[in-house]
Parts: structure tokens; sequence; C-alpha cells
């Protein structure tokens, strides 16, 4: 992995949110390597073969919530660095959130200018390893 290919997993259940994502970091990261996927595949295979730099997930889906998705992911690849996306705004969730080792949290509406800067970060962090 290099700090100037990022490889990004997406994992949301809104279609529209997801696309909308996935266009703005292949644009603001380029030239970038981004996934987007529905949460009904299996997340935790598809990081432990996929070399991630980052994966972002929301925190509320219909079949696994984001925070068991984390848990599996870290139960695969312990060093993943997981990003959790959501609109709820209860302290509990980020403290659950980072306890199932995601690194960062990120609060909808997204700020597109800290979503990239802190994927920016882990990718150097990534590529430093």
């Amino acid at each position: 992995m290099s700090a100037s290919e990022p490889r990004i997993l997406l994992i949301d259940d809104d279609p529209a949110l997801l696309q909308c994502l996935f266009d703005m970091l292949m644009y603001r990261l380029r030239p970038a390597v981004v996934v987007a996927q529905s949460p009904s595949q299996d997340v935790a295979s598809q990081v432990q073969h996929g070399n991630y730099d980052v994966v972002i997930c929301d925190l509320k889906m219909p079949k696994q919530g984001g925070l068991e998705v984390i848990s599996g992911i870290k139960a695969v690849k312990p060093q993943q660095a997981v990003i959790l996306m959501t609109g709820c705004i209860e302290e509990s969730i980020e403290q659950q959130a980072r306890k199932e080792g995601a690194v960062a949290i990120f609060r909808k509406p997204l700020d597109r200018d800290e979503v990239v800067r802190v994927i920016r970060s882990l990718v150097t962090i990534s590529s430093l390893q």
C-alpha cells in the first residue's frame, strides 16, 4: 500500500450516500482504489483479503450494524483502520465504537474536508508500517 494510491472500502445500505461518498473519494483522493458495497456481503472476509488502508462503515444498517461490522473486521485483521459514520448523536455510541476499535467517527452530514483529511492521515500511517 502506498500513500499515493489509497485503498478504501465503503460499507453502507443507502445506495445514494454510498455513490456520493464513492464519487467524492475517487475525485478528491485520486488515484484511489475505492470499493463500495452493501453490508449484506461478507465484509470481514473482504477486508482480510483486500489490503485496504481504511474501511468506512455506517452505524445503522438493517442486517448487521456498524459496531458488529467493526467487531468482525477486528477479529480477522486487528490492525485494520475502521471509521464509523453515523447520524446518531448519542455519546455512548461514540464510546462503544472506539471500544470496538474505530479510529474515527464521522457525523452525518459528513464534512468532506474532514473525511479526506482523516483518510489521508491514515493512509500515510499505513504506508509507514
